[in-house]
């Protein structure tokens, strides 16, 4: 059950945004198709079918947003091949090894080598790219650019062990209070960055599970998220 600070918080938001136009924003998913990797014996492929992201994914994104008067609508769901260069095994090895403080340390190794599995021909000049893989490396659910088009998500994941255990299959929609998140969340997430949204302090002390981190982890926005969401939002609909 969401606590009263939560929901007094969604309900202010909402009475903010009551009167303006809702923003509609178009993604186009990427069903990533041809990887195979395996982390700690459990071998994974991208198992959603467009049905999952055009269903409950995309009305728990919707509903998470419906407070910032921000929704979308799906421009298409399809499986995608990967690109197969020649040093596709190797770029695979580096997502399944990857690890977040060896990352944060000498590099993002994992995004570079997943921007060469993408290919740019399938990609929506003004949609929300959002580029569904197996698994995107130790602990990480997604990642996408501040103010950007793109997003990657992996639909198995290990964050909740900390990466201490195999990777699992994410939940694709996830019951109120959130507890382990699912992959609804982590696309709405990773659309708040696009929206130019960052990451809140984590020192931050708040009753409210925040979508977009911080000391609690939840589905709130706070006004000012909302207001710069629906500002970056507007830019990326009259593009």
């Amino acid at each position: 059950m969401k606590t009263f600070v939560a929901m007094l918080l969604v309900a202010c938001s909402a009475l903010g945004v009551a009167a303006e136009k809702t923003i509609t924003l178009p993604i186009r998913f990427h069903i990533t198709q041809g990887a195979k990797m395996t982390v700690k014996g459990q071998a994974m492929e991208t198992w959603v079918l467009p049905a999952d992201l055009t269903g409950p994914v995309l009305a728990e994104v919707n509903r998470i947003w419906k407070p910032a008067g921000i929704q979308f609508v799906v421009e298409r769901a399809q499986a995608e091949a990967l690109l197969k260069p020649a040093d596709f095994t190797d770029l695979i090895h580096i997502v399944e090894t990857s690890k977040r403080s060896e990352e944060e340390i000498a590099g993002s190794a994992r995004t570079v080598a997943i921007a060469k599995l993408l290919d740019p021909a399938q990609r929506h000049p003004s949609a929300m790219n959002v580029y569904l893989l197996p698994y995107i490396g130790a602990t990480y659910q997604g990642y996408a650019n501040i103010g950007g088009k793109q997003a990657v998500i992996g639909v198995w994941t290990d964050k909740a062990s900390g990466a201490s255990k195999p990777p699992v299959k994410a939940l694709l929609v996830e019951p109120e209070p959130m507890k382990v998140g699912s992959l609804a969340r982590t696309i709405a997430h990773e659309l708040g960055h696009n929206l130019g949204l960052v990451h809140p302090d984590k020192s931050e002390a708040s009753k409210v599970g925040r979508l977009m981190g911080g000391g609690k982890q939840g589905y709130a926005l706070t006004e000012e998220e909302i207001a710069k969401a629906r500002k970056t939002a507007q830019k990326h609909a009259s593009k």
